[in-house]
């Protein structure tokens, strides 16, 4: 298997291709010698097995993106272009269109400048959410994200509203699968990264993927066991907590953290979030957060999603997925 892509995606589709070209460039250049490139795939989780998308490290698999219907069904105005490929926006259409028309542009160049055999992502999903809601966009990517425990997952943190990103970053620490959060930036609507030439030659493919590696920042895993945490703290005030008036001891808060790793420094943390309340400096109350939280999370977990055609499956019954294809 190769990498599974998760993305939130306004009214600019370049917020999804600009990383994805660069994914493509860097895989390029590792195929010639790159060996930064190279570094930069070597943590991926592939095996060599027969199939394109097992032999190379870290490729682009799938492209699961999360938007709202409007912008899936073609009613708002997309703004973008491309430099490289001669395209531009700003009429009505379906969002997935740029982006697979681009991709296979994208990949029709480089393999034809540099003699490769690179194919498209084989899937590409489409999940509609509420973009104004965090609730909406952490249910919908939650249960998402818990469909994925069998592979490769990458975040990708540059497109959609703040509510998406929100929610993808906290769904990624409460489910706890394994992820990869990533960013690169940049201030323009173009499909591709505006600040790289379109490389002709090896010499300007590897001044590309030198430019990609300074820019591509991956970022450290958020509150790994989280999702425990709070689930203990929950469950504590819901069920442990009989006799002692709706309070839970430091001793007993101490010893929850220190079964995920963490100590008492992180205790601010839990109060600064709403999850617990300081009462004195030996016990602390139920915050306004901690219900609100953990049930969103049981919300996603009854759905008991365990693997990718579970999560297919979900999606569909909710009327939430549109399939679309690089072919």
């Amino acid at each position: 298997m190769g990498v599974y892509h998760l993305s939130g995606l306004g009214l600019s589709p370049g917020a999804v291709t600009m990383p994805l070209t660069a994914v493509y460039i860097l895989q390029a250049a590792a195929q010639l010698g790159h060996e930064k490139a190279k570094m930069f795939f070597a943590h991926s989780g592939e095996t060599e097995k027969k199939g394109s998308y097992e032999k190379i490290k870290g490729f682009p698999e799938a492209l699961i993106v999360f938007t709202s219907e409007e912008a899936i069904e073609g009613r708002k105005r997309l703004r973008y272009r491309s430099n490289w490929f001669g395209m531009r926006g700003g009429g009505g259409e379906k969002v997935h269109k740029p982006i697979t028309k681009y991709v296979r542009r994208l990949l029709s160049y480089i393999n034809d400048t540099f003699s490769l055999g690179f194919k498209p992502p084989k899937y590409f999903y489409l999940v509609k959410v509420n973009h104004q809601s965090f609730e909406d966009a952490f249910y919908k990517i939650g249960v998402t994200i818990e469909g994925m425990r069998d592979k490769e997952v990458w975040l990708n943190l540059i497109g959609g509203t703040n509510q998406i990103n929100l929610a993808l970053l906290l769904a990624g620490a409460y489910t706890a699968v394994s992820l990869r959060y990533y960013y690169i930036f940049q201030t323009e609507d173009t499909l591709e990264p505006s600040w790289i030439d379109k490389p002709r030659d090896k010499a300007t493919l590897f001044k590309a993927a030198d430019e990609i590696l300074q820019r591509w920042y991956f970022l450290p895993p958020i509150n790994i066991g989280i999702g425990f945490i709070l689930r203990e703290l929950y469950l504590y005030f819901h069920h442990t907590n009989t006799n002692s008036r709706g309070f839970i001891s430091k001793s007993k808060v101490l010893k929850i953290l220190k079964q995920r790793g963490y100590d008492s420094q992180f205790i601010p943390k839990l109060i600064e979030f709403g999850y617990i309340v300081s009462v004195n400096e030996s016990a602390f109350k139920k915050g306004p957060m901690l219900d609100r939280t953990v049930e969103m999370f049981f919300k996603i977990e009854k759905q008991r999603i365990r693997n990718t055609a579970d999560w297919k499956r979900w999606a569909e019954s909710e009327g939430i997925l549109e399939v679309a294809s690089f072919d």
